[in-house]
């Protein structure tokens, strides 16, 4: 459990959501656990090496100190001097044997990491301060509530939500459901060009090029970007499973090709 000697007045929560306000990213329990296990072993070298001096040990300086000089009318005699740096170098030795000994990952679990951030996300919902910590993109964030948008939607000069329109949607989740996905097989499900949709989408950082197909012409491959996984609120692009309506939209969107193809009217236009 979290109960370091010398941290004892630091709560794990406050570091936790401190690290979470200070980084520029998402932050992830593994890499929380390791700038909390850096800090701790660099405080407890640092506590090691405050400790008091022994009267062997400062004798063992000394008598370094002649012998690099070459003093040849030395503080300590030579048999003395070397006793006593012999005694001091083993003492030295065992305190960092001793150190070795406890394993870094006993400094703080990572699972004492997940449990602060539950804790602390808990709290802040409790306490309905405007803003909450949350999961996405792999990791942890503070993020502003939902409902308090109108205010800084205002303070930040937007006047309206940006509202991904239905083509928009639809193309998105038919990539997030089959990336690595084509540009053709995109305009397959929904029956139309998708190209002025797919660059709006990478624009917007939701959409990106991950590589080139090895069918004819190379085209390229699309998927989601991790800007995707933050802004609809998923920890992995496993959680997709969960988003109510998305299997759904890829159907609606290729069975809507299917209908226009059956119409009179496309007929028509196709003769």
């Amino acid at each position: 459990m979290w109960n370091s000697e010398i941290d004892a007045d630091v709560d794990l929560r406050a570091i936790v959501g401190a690290l979470v306000l200070g980084s520029d990213k998402p932050l992830a329990a593994s890499d929380i656990h390791k700038i909390v296990e850096a800090v701790e072993i660099a405080r407890r070298e640092r506590a090691a090496e405050a400790q008091d001096v022994s009267d062997a040990e400062l004798e063992a300086a000394q008598a370094e100190a002649d012998i690099a000089a070459g003093r040849t009318q030395a503080t300590i005699p030579r048999a003395e001097a070397e006793a006593a740096i012999a005694a001091a170098r083993a003492a030295r030795e065992a305190r960092e044997k001793a150190a070795a000994a406890k394993p870094a990952a006993k400094i703080c679990p990572p699972g004492e990491i997940r449990k602060a951030a539950e804790d602390l996300r808990n709290r802040l919902a409790k306490a309905d301060v405007g803003f909450e910590l949350v999961e996405s993109g792999g990791g942890w964030r503070l993020m502003s509530s939902a409902a308090c948008g109108p205010w800084l939607r205002q303070m930040l000069g937007r006047d309206r939500t940006a509202v991904l329109s239905r083509p928009a949607v639809e193309t998105l989740a038919i990539i997030a459901w089959r990336q690595p996905v084509a540009r053709s097989e995109i305009e397959s499900v929904r029956g139309v060009n998708a190209g002025h949709v797919i660059k709006a989408l990478m624009e917007m950082g939701l959409v990106r090029i991950v590589g080139r197909s090895d069918l004819p012409g190379r085209p390229f491959l699309f998927g989601t970007t991790p800007a995707f996984l933050d802004h609809f609120g998923l920890e992995s692009l496993d959680d997709l499973e969960n988003v109510a309506g998305a299997k759904e939209l890829v159907r609606e969107a290729a069975e809507g090709k299917a209908r226009k193809a059956d119409s009179p009217e496309i007929r028509m236009t196709v003769k």
